[in-house]
């Protein structure tokens, strides 16, 4: 009977190892595609500061002319996933992946502070016993502010 007992409190305790790590991995790559949309943001102003600042200081709106698969491209050149033209992947060396990112949606305000904010669908595979269970959806918002000097 003592055997069963330790066997079973061995299998609670690998099962609750199991849901700690698999959190902390899904945790770090919403951290990861977070930061590097962030990244892509930054460039996308670095890359147009002089046009939008000439644009907002005149006290035109610069929205209408932005190209919206900018961040699309952006995405895909600067980072390290995969393209289909409906999602981005990021594989493993098996060929599976790792996780998804539906394609980012970006839009722009300006009232004296410059407002960008992406959105989009993280999509990671939950496996059980080496299959697909499922696969979580978590939607993601970045949002960067720039404030604009006189």
């Amino acid at each position: 009977m003592s055997h069963i007992k330790t066997a079973v409190i061995v299998l609670i305790t690998a099962m609750i190892l199991s849901l700690v790590l698999s959190y902390a991995s899904i945790m770090t790559i919403v951290q990861t595609t977070k930061s590097n949309t962030e990244r892509v943001l930054n460039s996308f102003v670095i890359e147009n500061a002089t046009y939008i600042y000439s644009s907002i200081k005149n006290g035109n709106d610069f929205t209408a002319s932005i190209d919206s698969w900018y961040f699309i491209y952006k995405f895909y050149s600067d980072g390290t996933l995969d393209y289909d033209g409906f999602y981005f992947y990021n594989r493993d060396s098996d060929g599976g992946y790792v996780y998804r990112l539906t394609n980012p949606q970006t839009t722009y305000t300006v009232n004296n502070t410059l407002n960008l904010t992406c959105t989009f669908d993280l999509l990671i595979p939950l496996d059980f016993a080496g299959k697909q269970v499922t696969e979580l959806r978590i939607p993601i918002k970045v949002k960067v502010s720039y404030n604009l000097k006189n």
